[in-house]
């Protein structure tokens, strides 16, 4: 998992970079391009993983409840940092 995938982490990039001189606009839009980079890949990799084991007919990553809500929360994640971002 990415790092700046953790709140916590993002919180405190940001932090750090207003006390290195860069305006809160400009921090928030730097670790919000980071963010929105590694959840967009995060999504895209555990998509994947369902569609490879579907063409190989394993079948052993489910489409379970949490998956689903898991991706759902993903996905409005992203539109909402899209927003931010530009």
């Amino acid at each position: 998992m990415d790092k700046i995938l953790d709140s916590e982490f993002r919180q405190t990039l940001y932090k750090n970079l207003v006390d290195a001189g860069y305006d809160k606009k400009e921090a928030q839009k730097i670790v919000g391009v980071k963010y929105h980079d590694a959840l967009k890949k995060d999504l895209l990799l555990n998509l994947q993983v369902l569609v490879s084991s579907i063409e190989s007919e394993r079948y052993d990553t489910s489409l379970n409840d949490e998956f689903v809500k898991k991706a759902n929360e993903s996905i409005a994640e992203l539109k909402k940092v899209k927003g931010v971002i530009e």
